[in-house]
């Protein structure tokens, strides 16, 4: 069973939509601006999740961390590519999908205080998911 783990980068700059268009679509093509963002970037670790908390539902993961996942992954490919603009709605909603939900599962999740901070600290900034910060090398 695949553990998927969400850490929230918060990027300076708007990607070029056609390096968007490569990291949404797991392109093993050049970034060259993207991968400057995102070693610039701000990251928390929002939680992790294994594959019996998706859903087939849109945004009704059964754990916080992959409700979050599912809605940037909607916001950066839907109408175009990109990474989606962290602004007060945005946050708004991130924190309301993180709010606990009578059918999740149990799942690491980041602590809702952290998470307000981290999002109104990153306002005006563009989120992106990864699986770790290039610090850590590809590896939590």
């Amino acid at each position: 069973m695949s553990e998927y783990h969400l850490w929230l980068a918060a990027v300076p700059a708007p990607v070029p939509e056609d390096e968007a268009r490569i990291y949404w679509n797991l392109k093993d093509l050049p970034t060259p601006v993207l991968d400057g963002a995102l070693e610039r970037a701000a990251f928390l670790h929002v939680g992790s999740w294994r594959d019996e908390h998706q859903s087939d539902e849109p945004r009704s993961g059964r754990c916080p961390a992959r409700r979050i996942f599912e809605r940037i992954f909607f916001l950066g490919t839907i109408d175009r590519y990109r990474a989606p603009l962290l602004d007060t709605r945005l946050r708004d909603e991130l924190l309301r999908l993180h709010a606990p939900r009578p059918g999740d599962l149990p799942a690491p999740a980041a602590d809702a205080d952290a998470l307000a901070a981290f999002l109104t600290a990153h306002l005006g900034r563009y989120l992106l998911p990864e699986e770790s910060p290039p610090s850590l090398g590809g590896a939590e």
